[in-house]
């Protein structure tokens, strides 16, 4: 059986038991309502992960590009859901090649999008599902709540090929907002405006079978929130330093190996810098080790300080990194294992691709 300790360095290492332990925490939070958990794929990239999630029954997703999805299919996975905009002849053909193997809904905010998306769907002989995305203030994607979202799930029911199935409203302004006061007040201002949307949509004949949005950050208040029907987090399963400062009850699963490579007084040097450990919502932490310090990361070296009481040349530490879906996007493979023990090696299929 290989362990961690025999493997070369730098490495990406899912500890699968914190994973599981993350995982069940979280179905535990909403155990007895009647709300769907479905995976944000965008923070794992990973067919075999998406595989081994299946195994404990979770059997939703949803990714952030067309790319994320067909890997997704790859593996097996039959409902996803695209939480973004799917614009252009050839994306859209890719859409519906997709459909034609996987149940498949995707967002939508202007009409012209709508009627482009209905012929292209028509013309391979598919459906596909339909939600509109509702702007509930993050300020990027989505109409605006009301009205504007009414209209447009009208225009979606009049296009053959596309079936209306709900709403989005997804709050990434506030994921990582350390205040839980202002957190939950922002939260609510935006459910009112989806579930606002919601009640006004179904006033005028127009069922929604589904209203989803939240994340890791905000799925404790949203999962709550009479009216939604589905939340999708995902960086709680894998989770980085900055995420688990504000959700400290998800550990951190993910963590790259790597070897000290060079020791001076007060400071050690290791072999992977910022082309293996993304910094992009700040400095990386040293797993178990809060007095070694992280002082600055290049391309191939990461500067640790350490008072000069650290580890030798050759020695090995595991780095936390700041932000997990940008690390799993800078490499090709990640190791599973449980209790140091490798039990996988999985390919990373949707990392480094913008498709």
């Amino acid at each position: 059986m290989t362990t961690i300790d025999q493997l070369d360095s730098p490495q990406l290492l899912i500890d699968l038991d914190v994973l599981d332990a993350n995982l069940e925490r979280m179905r535990s939070t909403f155990a007895g309502r009647p709300l769907a958990i479905r995976i944000h794929f965008k923070s794992l990239k990973c067919g075999g992960l998406a595989r081994y999630l299946s195994g404990k029954g979770m059997t939703k997703f949803l990714c952030a590009k067309l790319n994320e999805a067909e890997v997704l299919a790859d593996a097996g996975v039959s409902d996803i859901f695209i939480a973004n905009q799917v614009i252009g002849p050839d994306k859209l053909r890719r859409l519906c090649e997709l459909a034609k193997r996987a149940q498949v809904r995707v967002c939508v905010d202007d009409a012209g999008n709508v009627e482009e998306m209905g012929r292209a769907a028509r013309a391979a002989g598919v459906t596909v599902g339909v939600l509109v995305e509702v702007d509930v203030g993050m300020a990027r994607c989505g109409v605006e709540p009301g009205t504007p979202a009414l209209e447009l799930a009208r225009h979606v029911q009049r296009q053959e090929g596309l079936r209306f199935v709900g709403l989005q409203g997804y709050d990434g302004h506030l994921q990582l907002m350390s205040d839980t006061a202002e957190q939950r007040r922002g939260c609510l201002e935006a459910l009112e405006k989806l579930v606002g949307t919601r009640r006004l949509l179904e006033a005028n004949g127009i069922p929604v079978e589904v209203v989803t949005g939240a994340g890791t950050g905000t799925s404790a208040i949203v999962g709550r929130y009479d009216g939604v029907t589905e939340i999708q987090p995902g960086s709680f399963l894998l989770m980085d330093c900055a995420y688990h400062a504000v959700r400290p009850e998800f550990a951190c699963s993910l963590s790259v190996l790597c070897t000290v490579i060079s020791r001076r007084p007060g400071h050690y040097v290791l072999d992977a810098g910022s082309k293996a450990i993304s910094q992009d919502f700040g400095k990386p932490m040293i797993k178990g080790r809060p007095e070694e310090k992280v002082q600055r990361l290049a391309e191939e070296h990461a500067k640790v300080e350490d008072g000069g009481t650290g580890p030798k040349v050759g020695e090995r530490r595991e780095v936390v990194p700041a932000h997990c879906c940008a690390t799993m996007n800078l490499h090709r493979q990640c190791i599973a294992h449980r209790g140091g023990r490798v039990e996988a090696f999985w390919s990373i299929e949707a990392s480094g691709r913008y498709d």
